[in-house]
């Protein structure tokens, strides 16, 4: 499994997820917060608040539909559907889309792929730098801890928990180390 995201210029993304040889290649544009609600996804799949999440990413005269469901602890069904010429990117009941990705994977290997990436994005452009380019996103910070804490702990921090900023630098920290 491979997955790719670059910001690629002033509100564009770039990148690409391989799965059993199935490549699919995206560039969501500033429209949508698409690595933002990509993580938030995850974490809020980790914490089992739900077991079905669809993120719609904006892209040049198409959308593209992700669609993540948590069967049980370790497997992760991703369904990737595109619609061209989209009028209403959030009004799919009218059109038909083509569905180009739809497998299951580990729930972990996924996660690990996708905080890998983030890691990168922040050594590349720095968390002031990744806001400049997108213009209207904020790296999605908060969701980034809590899934380089899962990976560490193999726990999540809650919604009604406290989190410790001592430990968050660290994590940060440990990346620039790297």
């Amino acid at each position: 499994m491979k997955f790719n995201y670059d910001l690629s210029g002033h509100g564009w993304a770039n990148g690409f997820i391989e799965m059993n040889s199935k490549r699919f290649e995206f560039s969501p544009s500033y429209v949508t917060d698409a690595f933002g609600d990509l993580l938030r996804s995850l974490v809020s799949l980790l914490t089992h608040e739900e077991e079905l999440e669809t993120l719609i990413w904006d892209e040049e005269l198409q959308g593209v539909e992700w669609t993540f469901v948590r069967k049980n602890n370790d497997t992760l069904s991703i369904k990737i559907t595109i619609y061209e010429e989209v009028e209403d990117a959030y009004d799919r009941s009218k059109q038909k889309g083509e569905a180009l990705i739809d497998i299951d994977c580990l729930f972990i290997d996924f996660i690990k792929e996708v905080v890998r990436e983030a890691d990168q994005l922040l050594m590349t452009n720095g968390i002031l730098g990744y806001r400049n380019l997108l213009g209207m996103h904020e790296f999605p910070l908060s969701s980034y801890l809590q899934l380089k804490d899962f990976l560490k702990s193999k726990e999540i921090i809650t919604i009604d928990e406290k989190s410790n900023l001592r430990e968050e630098l660290h994590i940060l920290h440990a990346l620039v180390e790297e």
